[in-house]
Formats: structure tokens, C-alpha cells, sequence
């Protein structure tokens, strides 16, 4: 997926509270109780796997610059020769 949201935010604001009124107010407040525990859980586990991306995206940038300072360096080493 790109980085940018596959649906606008106030839409799915908006999506959310609708589904929440239509869905809670059938169920019982133990099955409310699951779902909300269940919709918690989902929102941790995806908020830890985009912190896993940017940090991978973090580090391969960070070897990005070790490598372009190391060409750098092997260019300024050769100049001196």
C-alpha cells in the first residue's frame, strides 16, 4: 500500500461511529465487551506493524547514508594517492 490513506479520515470517523450505533445497540454489554476488546487488539497489532515498517525504512535509510559516506571517504582517499 502507498503512503498515502486509503480513505479519507473524517469519512472513516464517520464509517466507524455508524457501524458502532448499529452494531452495539443489538448486542449485549458482554458482546460489546468483546468486540471493543477485539477492535483494541486489531488497532495495537496494526499500530505495532507500522512502527516495524517506518523502523525498517528508518534503518535502510540510515545504510543508505553509511554507504554513500563510505564512497565518499574511498573518493577522497583516492585523490590523496
Amino acid at each position: 500500500m502507498s503512503s498515502s490513506s486509503f480513505i479519507n479520515s473524517n469519512l472513516f470517523i464517520i464509517i466507524a461511529v455508524l457501524i458502532t450505533i448499529c452494531i452495539g445497540d443489538e448486542l449485549s454489554e458482554d458482546d460489546n465487551n468483546v468486540l471493543g476488546n477485539l477492535f483494541t487488539a486489531l488497532g495495537s497489532l496494526f499500530l505495532t506493524k507500522a512502527s516495524q515498517i517506518a523502523s525498517k525504512q528508518n534503518q535502510d535509510e540510515i545504510k543508505r547514508q553509511i554507504a554513500d559516506l563510505e564512497n565518499q571517504l574511498q573518493s577522497l582517499k583516492s585523490k590523496l594517492r
